[in-house]
């Protein structure tokens, strides 16, 4: 067996390997080029993109710039002014530091890369293509960095392949934008697709960046965070519990003012909002911690998105406690009124309001025979829960089966009377919560809401039209990027209607069932899901029915809509909306 030599990587394939850690996706290619501007000192930073990057992405920035002698080393691997010896990779203040992003992006793309600094009339332009150097040449230009990469991974097609849609890519590098331009509120920040402004984020201090990336609406929400210890100083924001949401988002962790991921921190904080949200929910965050750089490891990760505390329980203490007394100080904590019935301290519009339990009543029911009437109670018990219980699997199928003719309410809400002539007479309301709908051989019991609930979700799904109210009064909002794109046919039908300004857009309709405001933030929300993953949209979409229950009145075809449903007898939260009684089964309660 013939055993091929060891031998070195040829430059060219070492740097395609290298570039697959480091450039990921276009969102990869903006992070690190807006790093190496923030390193440089610079005020104002330009980022544009083409087609969300795969055409070409180009970063502008003002910093102090590259000396033309040192520029051809910018495009080496390993090459960097940031580190001199292994002791200050403990004790880094950059972004940047292994000298990889220029030499892969180069790798993997036609870079070319323009500099001068303050002690040079003329800057210098050097183009490299697929790694190889095509030369350079004088450049006039103002006193900074700009680096425009085009065609991304067009020696790379495999790569290239695996890039999503436009849409998606373009959300992806938005997260990356905003998270640094939320580290370095100081410096102006403009986000530029297909020649226009997405994103104009003027200098101010951190609560104004915040604003400005989260949204003007979620100023109101803020909680400041500020505490300072021997180990770490904890501050920044986070958001009023009301804001948090069952999908990730909004969560925005710097140390040391580098962007991180970190789901040992995100737990602290969860546990500091124990008992203000649900546990299947996530609070949104803006939390800046600031340590000795000897305290941290950075070098853990090739995106340097993670990093190892040499505390991590203390800096997890201090974090939890902190969010907990800031939300304590602005009287978040839940407290009781105790003068005023428990009952109201619940908030019904995110939960089902328990229903109040049945009783079954036996009326051949005798004292004097115990063991006859122990032996109709067991009976009785047996049959009200088999009753109660969702349909079976062998049943399934005959349900489905069932034809019910139209039936509407009439004026009052009080009894839902046939449409059509109907084989089964009328159907009526019970007590304003359910319809019974008598026919030949059996009785349908539905649940109103519910079935309102059920029909709602899975037009809200397919993006069928919905009754839209036109606002008394106008609101003034700007969207995150990419949504009107993403969603735009989608929200007509829903009900909204805007109207595009040059600089603030001003929406007229939405949903009839809630307020403007309400309306906004689900829209906001709706920003940040993937319109690629059905079951995040049905999360999201079954969230606003909860905060929003829609009142049920005048729907002539609401029994036909629900059994036209995929699953009319459950809601999306698993409960019923449906109960099949037959002729037999009623036998047996008498």
């Amino acid at each position: 067996m013939n055993r091929p030599p060891i031998r070195a990587l040829p430059e060219s394939v070492a740097n395609l390997v290298a570039a697959g850690e480091v450039v990921q996706r276009p969102s990869s290619v903006v992070k690190e080029l807006i790093e190496n501007a923030l390193d440089a000192c610079a005020t104002e930073v330009v980022v544009g993109l083409r087609d969300a990057g795969r055409t070409r992405i180009f970063v502008r920035d003002n910093g102090h710039g590259i000396d033309p002698e040192d520029l051809p080393m910018a495009l080496v691997r390993h090459a960097t002014s940031k580190l001199r010896d292994p002791d200050d990779l403990f004790a880094l203040t950059t972004m940047g530091f292994r000298g990889e992003a220029l030499a892969s992006m180069a790798a993997v793309a036609q870079v070319t890369l323009r500099s001068r600094t303050a002690d040079h009339e003329v800057g210098i332009e050097l183009r490299c293509f697929g790694g190889a150097h095509e030369g350079s040449s004088p450049s006039p230009g103002p006193v900074g960095t700009t680096v425009t990469v085009d065609n991304l991974f067009f020696n790379v097609p495999a790569r290239r392949q695996f890039l999503k849609s436009d849409v998606l890519e373009f959300k992806h590098v938005v997260e990356a934008f905003d998270a640094l331009a939320l580290a370095h509120p100081e410096v102006r920040m403009v986000l530029q697709h297909q020649d226009a402004d997405e994103r104009v984020l003027e200098p101010g201090n951190v609560r104004q960046r915040t604003t400005a990336v989260l949204g003007r609406r979620s100023n109101e929400k803020l909680v400041p965070v500020d505490e300072v210890t021997d180990l770490v100083h904890v501050h920044g924001f986070v958001l009023r519990p009301e804001a948090a949401r069952k999908t990730r988002g909004d969560q925005y962790l710097f140390v040391n003012r580098r962007t991180v991921r970190s789901p040992y921190i995100h737990r602290a904080v969860l546990e500091a909002f124990e008992g203000l949200i649900s546990g299947d929910q996530h609070p949104a965050y803006v939390l800046f911690l600031t340590l000795d750089p000897e305290r941290i490891d950075v070098n853990v990760h090739p995106a340097k998105t993670e990093v190892k505390f040499d505390d991590e329980r203390g800096v997890y203490a201090v974090v939890r406690s902190a969010v907990r007394r800031a939300l304590g100080i602005h009287q978040i904590a839940p407290t009781l009124d105790f003068d005023v019935p428990v009952g109201e301290h619940i908030d019904w519009s995110s939960r089902a309001r328990p229903e109040a339990p049945g009783i079954f009543i036996n009326p051949n029911y005798n004292p004097f025979t115990a063991a006859a009437a122990s032996s109709d109670r067991r009976t009785a018990s047996r049959e009200a829960l088999d009753f109660l219980a969702p349909p079976s699997a062998d049943s399934t199928a005959a349900q489905h089966e069932l034809e019910l003719p139209s039936f509407g309410w009439n004026d009052d809400g009080a009894v839902l009377e046939s449409k059509r002539p109907a084989r089964s007479g009328s159907a009526y309301s019970v007590a304003g919560t359910y319809a019974l709908v008598p026919m030949p051989d059996k009785l349908v019991l539905v649940h109103v809401a519910r079935a309102q609930r059920r029909i709602d979700l899975e037009r809200w799904l397919e993006g069928g039209p919905q009754h839209g109210q036109t606002w008394l009064f106008p609101l003034e909002w700007n969207p995150r990027p990419g949504l009107v794109a993403q969603w735009g046919s989608r929200l007509e039908a829903w009900g909204f209607a805007w109207d595009e300004g040059d600089e603030t857009w001003r929406w007229t309709a939405g949903p009839g069932f809630c307020s403007p405001e309400a309306a906004l933030d689900w829209l906001d929300g709706l920003a940040k899901i993937d319109p690629d993953d059905p079951a995040e949209l049905r999360t999201w979409i079954s969230q606003w029915l909860n905060a929003h229950p829609r009142r049920v009145r005048d729907f002539p075809d609401l029994i036909d809509r629900l059994f036209a449903c995929s699953d009319p007898w459950t809601d999306d939260l698993g409960r019923a909306t449906a109960r099949l009684l037959t002729a037999d089964e009623l036998a047996r309660f008498f």
